[in-house]
């Protein structure tokens, strides 16, 4: 079956509503990762201040995780119910909660902000990519790219800026900075609730009678997305560790971190442009599981030549993180079927990403060495690029 249109080069100019909406979904989006990515450089510091085992640190970098795996399969019936304009309005909320209760600096206050962190923005990475195809049919790579940016850009903002932000500040300011453009994205989202809708029920009664979770196309979908958000957030969690085992400071590590996340954001810029003019994303995503293959392997085999490693890592990175949030439109068939393909991608694939830092955290504990973690990392991409390949063929869900 052949995918969704997306004919952005010759749509017509965008109305002021849906070119406000645009501007709207953008700063949202820009508040999907800064939270979550500033924790990692300063780690060391939080483990250092109470006594946290590697294990239990990297438990805190992943709870967001698993709330993403534990929230994402409602967020689709929660934005049936009370409309997505609504959910993402909640998702806001929950947001600036989160922050605000992890600047209490106790260890409960910590993971309870985490976990609310993490709720928030699982509503808004299940809800965004079913707003966007139901209200930008026309230009679906298009502005998926360009949240997909925004989303980038934030979280590589936060990884550059949270160890200088830290010594100056002080850890705890420098996470709590990210509740301003929550509050932000809010405020200008506050016009988009007028609008709120929700599917008729005949609408949601199809999409009920033919689930994604049942369609091998769907878990073909899904898979990649976990292995393409295992391999990010291993990165995100444990750089800076392992930079440090070979006498790299932390600051220097969160900077590189961020030039990773600046290659993250130009291949989400060029990429949409590839899948725009191919016929299918095959050789998409398979070369995207190849690219974070060699970064993982050259950081085992030759971890001098370390920026060249993030340099692949960071293409291969982007490349997949933008092909598998536009995937969640192309394989679909409506609107509330994105949502729903969207939050079981993300539950699944969430939870792939969480188990496993924790899990490099434990084998690391055990070994005293990132080899074989960084191992279990190159085998990990290998799957990645078989499974960008089966979810990059040109066909849709039924229904």
């Amino acid at each position: 079956m052949s995918q969704s249109p997306d004919t952005s080069q010759g749509a017509p100019s965008l109305s002021p509503r849906l070119g406000f909406l645009l501007v709207s979904i953008l700063l949202v989006s820009f508040s999907l990762r800064g939270a979550i990515t500033s924790v990692g450089p300063v780690l060391i510091d939080i483990q250092a201040q109470f006594g946290l085992s590697s294990a239990l640190a990297g438990f805190l970098t992943t709870l967001p995780l698993f709330a993403f795996a534990a929230i994402s399969p409602v967020s689709s019936p929660l934005a049936r119910r009370i409309g997505m304009e609504r959910a993402i309005f909640l998702c806001l909320v929950l947001l600036i909660i989160g922050i605000s209760v992890r600047y209490l600096s106790t260890v409960p206050a910590l993971y309870i902000g985490m976990l609310f962190i993490g709720i928030g923005i699982a509503i808004g990475n299940v809800v965004v990519p079913g707003l966007v195809r139901r209200d930008f049919p026309e230009r679906l790579t298009l502005v998926t790219a360009l949240y997909t940016m925004a989303i980038v850009s934030c979280g590589g903002l936060g990884s550059g800026i949270s160890v200088p932000l830290a010594h100056a500040w002080g850890w705890p300011n420098s996470l709590m900075v990210w509740v301003v453009p929550a509050v932000l994205a809010a405020l200008v989202w506050l016009p988009q609730l007028k609008n709120s809708t929700r599917p008729a029920a005949s609408s949601v009664g199809s999409l009920a009678g033919s689930s994604v979770w049942r369609s091998p196309l769907a878990w073909q979908v899904t898979l990649f997305m976990g292995f393409q958000s295992t391999g990010f957030y291993v990165y995100i969690a444990w750089f800076p560790s392992i930079m440090a085992t070979y006498g790299v400071d932390a600051a220097t590590s969160g900077w590189m971190l961020f030039i990773y996340q600046v290659v993250v954001f130009v291949a989400t810029m060029l990429v949409p442009v590839v899948i725009h003019r191919s016929p299918d994303q095959r050789w998409i995503g398979f070369l995207c599981g190849l690219t974070l293959l060699i970064s993982y392997a050259g950081l085992l085999l030759k971890p001098d030549w370390v920026m060249l490693w993030m340099t692949f890592g960071g293409v291969g990175g982007g490349g997949s993180l933008v092909l598998a949030l536009t995937m969640f439109g192309l394989r679909a068939s409506t609107s509330h079927q994105t949502v729903a393909l969207s939050g079981m991608a993300q539950s699944i694939g969430y939870l792939m990403s969480a188990v496993v830092p924790v899990v490099l955290g434990l084998v690391h504990d055990l070994t005293h060495s990132w080899s074989l973690p960084l191992l279990l990392m190159v085998v990990s991409s290998l799957l990645h690029a078989v499974f960008g390949w089966l979810a990059g063929r040109d066909r849709r869900i039924d229904g």
